[in-house]
């Protein structure tokens, strides 16, 4: 097996190992949702997103290309006015551009 498959094969069981464990935060995160404990749930949603920055660099997606994404995808779902959740994206969106205003 040459040195480019060894590595592919690391990415893919890596890969698949972040899979299990997103899906071990999200049982996580329900089970502290049905139990009320606001710390296990704050714990699951904050490690379900380093999960899934993890596995977009392992894809080949950059932090900034992420960042951009969702940086998009607030906008879209801001502007929906079908969206029922548009006021607290909006937000989220002004948040996340002035969160990234400070790091400048």
């Amino acid at each position: 097996m040459t040195a480019n498959h060894i590595d592919i094969a690391r990415n893919l069981k890596i890969i698949e190992g972040l899979k299990v464990q997103l899906l071990s935060v999200i049982a996580e995160l329900f089970s502290g949702l049905y139990r009320g404990l606001e710390d296990n749930v704050l714990d699951a949603l904050s490690a379900a997103i380093v999960i899934l920055f993890s596995m977009a660099d392992r894809l080949g997606i950059s932090i900034r290309r992420m960042d951009i994404a969702i940086e998009e995808k607030l906008q879209d779902r801001a502007a929906n006015p079908e969206n029922s959740l548009r006021q607290f994206e909006a937000e989220l969106l002004s948040y996340w551009r002035g969160k990234h205003r400070d790091e400048d």
